[in-house]
């Protein structure tokens, strides 16, 4: 099994070489204003239009993560 590397940075600015995955835990609260969340919203717009979007329509229904 490999060590886990941890590098201090800027996490929506990876600088490790190859792909890159940013992943987050999020709540199914429709919140989405503080904490690291501010920061991608910074960087890109589309997840936090992805993370509405899905909780608008999640609300029509049951389901919760």
């Amino acid at each position: 099994m490999k060590e886990i590397k941890y590098i201090k940075g800027d996490a929506t600015s990876p600088q490790a070489k190859g792909v890159k995955i940013i992943a987050h835990i999020c709540n199914d609260l429709g919140g989405w204003g503080k904490g690291f969340v501010l920061a991608v919203s910074k960087r890109w717009k589309e997840p936090e239009i992805s993370y509405r979007k899905w909780h608008r329509e999640r609300s029509k229904n049951d389901f919760e993560l």
